[in-house]
């Protein structure tokens, strides 16, 4: 079993180099970036689909789902569009149901115990912005019985902003490390926690 990283950014930016930080400190692992598949597409009517006896889409979901399989632990990596998940990632989970409705149990054996680490990058210095798109996230991965060992939040308004923050970038890398010797991170910003107060500057992107 590998870690596989599921990254759900249509650009190369912070997400994708977040998750590959997270690789490092874990050992190493492999990487999907969505947007790269032949598509995956958006859940359609699955009542065809279950008459027929297999999905009618013609994507890469069945390519990514044999790795997801096999992954340990598995990294949903998202960017932080208006407090949830990417288009490209959510079309993903969407896709799950069509496999709750045609391989119900399963789907629900392979995917079972499996351990999950959220990632999402968010681009404001914002307090809680992403907690709404954690706990949808949550809730998915707990319906299916799978493991959160791991709750990460990283920082990143323009494409670099991540590469460039060395102490935020060995932070992820220490959250990997941590999950690879069997122990949960969760990784959250310093200022995610402290009360809001309007209008005082927060500092450096990853310090108080």
């Amino acid at each position: 079993m590998v870690a596989l990283a599921v990254v759900g950014s249509p650009r190369d930016g912070n997400t994708a180099r977040a998750a590959a930080e997270l690789l490092d400190g874990l050992g190493g692992g492999g990487t999907i970036a969505l947007p790269d598949c032949r598509g995956v597409e958006p859940i359609a009517d699955c009542r065809a689909c279950i008459a027929a006896g297999a999905c009618n889409l013609r994507d890469d979901f069945s390519a990514v789902m044999s790795r997801v399989y096999e992954a340990d632990p598995l990294i949903l990596a998202t960017p932080l569009y208006w407090y949830g998940p990417s288009a490209q990632l959510k079309a993903f989970l969407d896709r799950w149901s069509c496999l709750l409705d045609r391989e119900e149990d399963a789907f629900r054996a392979r995917m079972r115990g499996k351990r999950v680490v959220l990632l999402v990058a968010q681009g404001e210095r914002g307090f809680y912005e992403a907690a709404l798109c954690l706990q949808q996230l949550e809730w998915t991965i707990r319906y299916l019985d799978m493991a959160l060992v791991g709750r990460i939040v990283v920082v990143g308004h323009a494409r670099g902003d991540f590469a460039a923050d060395g102490p935020q970038r060995e932070a992820v890398r220490a959250a990997g490390r941590a999950l690879a010797a069997g122990r949960p991170a969760d990784l959250q910003p310093p200022w995610f926690h402290m009360v809001h107060q309007p209008g005082a500057p927060l500092g450096g992107v990853y310090t108080p």
